[in-house]
């Protein structure tokens, strides 16, 4: 146990290297964990849109390409992704946390796996609600510094949820934290958790756009959506937008999961 008042200090560094390793070190196990999540999803992101955009498959509900860009489509996917995402999150911070000997409690999947799925639309929530102040702010009449201190209070926010990340890691391993208890287990370490995720996530959500720009690129097709890509692309975008997906949750995951193991015990 560390000596009251004391704060450990989990090395970034440390992290992001036990991340990428952990991923791409062992891709044969991701593939195996998600192999359910990555059909359905690649189903969810290529059905609907090729029914309707190759197949002339009428979209519902009628409120589809308004000013907010919603549709049929985007609903499905987003649903999926919820459900799917957080799904193959649970057993990849499952296969973080136990490791060697220790092995996966058992029964505790689908009450992680519901914890998780209020946590994330919490998330959405809280995001939904930070960028409609911050569109607000931004209305025709409003002086300039409300917009910039908008900005800065949405960053200061976001800090808020990620200092509650413990709540995951903890779910999944079968012991449920408080608000109040993963709040004081990260403390000291807020930022750094911030900086880790980032620095594991950014990128691959990099090097997927850099390869899908190329490819259009290369091949001189408008992205714009003006025009429709040939099939072949339509397929290849969302095999790479899902794979990034998966990819950015997994390192995630892992960062995350790395801090829980460091203070799990010590700090909560």
């Amino acid at each position: 146990m560390a000596v009251a008042g004391t704060r450990i200090k989990v090395p970034v560094g440390e992290i992001m290297v036990e991340a990428f390793r952990g991923v791409f070190g062992q891709l044969n196990l991701l593939l195996e964990t998600a192999w359910l999540p990555l059909i359905l999803l690649l189903a969810a992101a290529i059905l609907p849109g090729y029914l309707h955009l190759y197949r002339g498959l009428v979209a519902l509900p009628s409120w589809r390409g308004d000013r907010f860009g919603l549709s049929a489509e985007n609903a499905i996917e987003a649903l999926t992704g919820l459900l799917c995402l957080t799904a193959f999150a649970v057993r990849w911070y499952q296969v973080s946390l136990f490791t060697g000997a220790r092995a996966v409690p058992t029964g505790v999947f689908l009450g992680a796996w519901l914890r998780f799925l209020l946590y994330t639309l919490l998330l959405y929530l809280i995001a939904g609600v930070l960028i409609i102040a911050l569109l607000l702010s931004d209305q025709d009449g409003v002086p300039d510094i409300v917009g910039v201190v908008a900005g800065v209070a949405m960053m200061a926010a976001w800090l808020v949820p990620v200092r509650c990340m413990l709540l995951f890691p903890a779910a999944a391993a079968g012991k449920p934290l408080s608000i109040a208890a993963a709040w004081r287990g990260l403390a000291g370490n807020t930022w750094r958790l911030f900086v880790a995720v980032m620095l594991v996530s950014i990128p691959v959500v990099f090097i997927v756009a850099m390869i899908g720009g190329a490819i259009f690129a290369g091949f001189h097709i408008d992205g714009s959506g003006d025009r429709l890509p040939p099939l072949g692309f339509f397929l290849l975008r969302a095999v790479l937008s899902t794979c990034g997906n998966v990819l950015v949750v997994a390192l995630c995951a892992a960062a995350i999961a790395g801090f829980y193991r460091r203070l799990e015990g010590k700090q909560f």
